[in-house]
């Protein structure tokens, strides 16, 4: 992202405002690859369960090897619409590979391990933001020329991610091998209830009915609230702390990669912190955490927002996306149970996305709109905002709280939800108490598992590595 605007300039594009159209076709194209290859991995697994995933992923990859070409090209031709298109088909590469990795997951993995691996994925995810800037650091001294391509400090980062895609490519066409037996069939939750078996052998939904519209449609909002505070922190934090605090470019590089640690550390953290706090818990937690960390940066019209005060909120706040990221999506896996889960897991990225792409836009005119005299930023707009919207999905969580549960368990008690208490099921969402012992299961399956896993992991970081 950094070298993106002057790499721009160099490719012949003259308007700033196709700087912002560049950066909102990426968020576009993640919106409907998520969608787009999530529906396709569903009908890839009707196919072929052991080999529709990898399919599905190469082809994925493949979308995001093209986008990459044709980032470099726009140098080469002096076009920069290519690097548009590129921007577009690497959305594609990386809504759709989120989508089938969260769909596959939560088909292969063991019921309890779900929010824990959900954590892991979310863990090189941010490591992408924090080795992003490093490499792009790194390509700043690279000035040579091969054949008619300049590789400086604009393309190199854009030959470093094409050679990842390739890479990624050859890693998951070659190690990749799905399960054909779901994490559920192989510990035999299945048996307790009717899921029911499709005429090509699938365990998908029985005669219960269709997963808790109710729950579905929680979650969502919930997904989608925490992508926007995440949406504005990465958009105002640079403008801000350059009006509020004079800062110098290298203190925002500086607060930046602090906050990748942190969140590198809280990714890290759920995992560990869902063997003894049950998922429902860890949901409220965040969302707490949120609207805490928003209410922290709220100034108003006259004072000054300390930069102690600053510190404390963006801090909260980058602790809080993660956890509601990951915890939201491993309750939504369950909340469907053994439907096919590729459109669904598209459909919950792609309103993740919406708010990166009209919320920075927002996030901009809410800052003017409060700044009265026009030269100092308030906060006071933008963090109510989100303040508001943190306390409407604590008001969600608590009218749907009894609906946020398992598949089998939502309709063990007629479709009518439960409150975790006093069910003694196999509940993905239950204290830890009741629940079998995750790390046991990963030790006994960590090595039929990993290839897996890896193929999973290793695509997470180069589409959003920030180069």
């Amino acid at each position: 992202m950094p070298s993106l605007a002057p790499y721009l300039d160099r490719c012949g594009a003259g308007s700033p405002t196709f700087l912002a159209w560049v950066v909102c076709v990426y968020s576009i194209g993640e919106m409907v690859g998520s969608l787009l290859f999530g529906s396709l991995y569903n009908i890839a697994v009707r196919w072929d369960r052991s080999r529709g995933p990898r399919v599905v992923l190469c082809i994925v990859v493949l979308t995001g090897i093209v986008g990459s070409f044709l980032y470099l090209a726009a140098d080469v031709f002096q076009m920069p619409h290519l690097v548009m298109w590129g921007r577009g088909l690497q959305g594609l590469w990386t809504g759709g590979q989120q989508s089938v990795e969260q769909a596959y997951l939560a088909f292969a993995a063991f019921p309890g391990e779900r929010t824990e691996l959900t954590s892991r994925l979310g863990t090189f995810a941010v490591l992408g933001f924090i080795l992003g800037p490093a490499f792009g650091a790194m390509f700043t001294t690279v000035d040579t020329k091969i054949g008619v391509m300049v590789v400086d400090q604009y393309t190199a980062p854009g030959i470093f991610i094409l050679l990842v895609g390739f890479a990624m490519f050859f890693a998951t066409a070659n190690f990749f091998s799905p399960s054909s037996i779901s994490g559920r069939e192989k510990v035999g939750s299945s048996s307790s209830v009717n899921l029911g078996v499709g005429e090509e052998g699938r365990t998908g939904p029985g005669d219960g009915g269709k997963p808790s519209t109710t729950a579905v449609t929680a979650l969502l909002l919930i997904f989608f609230i925490h992508f926007y505070s995440f949406a504005v922190q990465e958009t105002i934090t640079t403008p801000l702390v350059l009006n509020l605090y004079s800062f110098e470019q290298y203190q925002v590089n500086v607060l930046f990669i602090a906050v990748g640690v942190l969140s590198l550390l809280t990714s890290a953290a759920v995992g560990i912190v869902s063997r003894c706090v049950s998922d429902r818990t860890m949901l409220i937690l965040s969302l707490i955490l949120g609207l805490i960390g928003s209410i922290l940066l709220i100034d108003d019209r006259d004072n000054f927002l300390p930069l102690p005060r600053f510190f404390l909120g963006f801090g909260i706040i980058t602790v809080a996306f993660p956890f509601g990221r990951n915890v939201t999506i491993s309750i939504f896996s369950a909340v469907l149970g053994e439907v096919e889960q590729g459109f669904y897991m598209g459909l919950m990225l792609a309103v993740g996305a919406i708010p990166r792409a009209l919320g920075p836009f927002w996030a901009i005119l809410s800052l003017q709109l409060a700044s009265e005299d026009g030269e100092r930023y308030h906060t006071w707009l933008e963090f109510m905002t989100s303040s508001a919207l943190f306390c409407i999905s604590l008001f969600v969580v608590l009218v749907s709280y009894t609906t946020l549960v398992p598949y089998e368990e939502y309709f063990a008690v007629g479709g009518k939800g439960v409150d975790g208490d006093d069910v003694e099921s196999q509940s993905l969402l239950r204290t830890p108490e009741t629940t079998p012992s995750s790390s046991k299961r990963l030790s006994t399956r960590r090595s039929s598992f990993r290839p897996a896993i890896v193929s999973q992991l290793q695509g997470e970081f180069p589409s959003e590595s920030n180069l």
